[in-house]
């Protein structure tokens, strides 16, 4: 957005139409807070985004979706995951290759992550003797695993690299062309 009338006409419009559809009210000085703080992203994504909270909003306090929700929305629709996601996407990964393995899967990731947390901190023969439910409760526990070791991924992955753990991408090309 640029600061002209008709981008904060543009803003203001969507601001009160998202405010009114949720039942809460936005003050003047509330919109001008959000257009300096949103002020890199186009009317269009603005526009969208506003859109996507609009069908997809499940909270309902505060009423007015806040200018961090509207960020989340705009990365949503762009395709940006975040590591929460990223990290649950992963977990099934590893789950659907114990269901069809079993035990002895041997199966090397090309997320450095996950390659990180399944040579270090769990491995296919501990979760092949896991229960069904102790496997809902590992899902959960390697997400916050992955969310904490992202934050600090430089220095874990240093370690294992140093190590000869973690496939370089020369290697890994080599095994995907085989």
């Amino acid at each position: 957005m640029e600061k002209t009338k008709k981008d904060a006409a543009d803003f203001a419009k969507v601001m009160y139409g998202l405010s009114s559809n949720f039942g809460g009210k936005i003050t003047d000085d509330d919109i001008k807070l959000r257009f300096t703080a949103l002020i890199e992203y186009s009317i269009l994504d603005i526009n969208k985004a506003a859109t996507w909270l609009l069908k997809n909003r499940v909270a309902t306090f505060p009423p007015v979706p806040t200018t961090k929700e509207i960020i989340d929305a705009i990365a949503k629709i762009q395709g940006q995951l975040e590591n929460k996601e990223i990290a649950a996407i992963e977990a099934d990964k590893i789950l659907r290759l114990l269901k069809v393995w079993g035990r002895e899967c041997g199966t090397r990731f090309k997320n450095p992550v996950t390659e990180y947390l399944m040579t270090y901190r769990w491995n296919f023969q501990y979760l092949g003797g896991l229960s069904e439910n102790d496997l809902k409760w590992w899902r959960k526990d390697f997400i916050e695993a992955y969310k904490d070791t992202e934050l600090n991924k430089d220095q874990f992955l240093d370690v294992a690299d140093k190590a000869g753990l973690t496939i370089s991408t020369d290697n890994l090309k080599q095994l995907i062309s085989k």
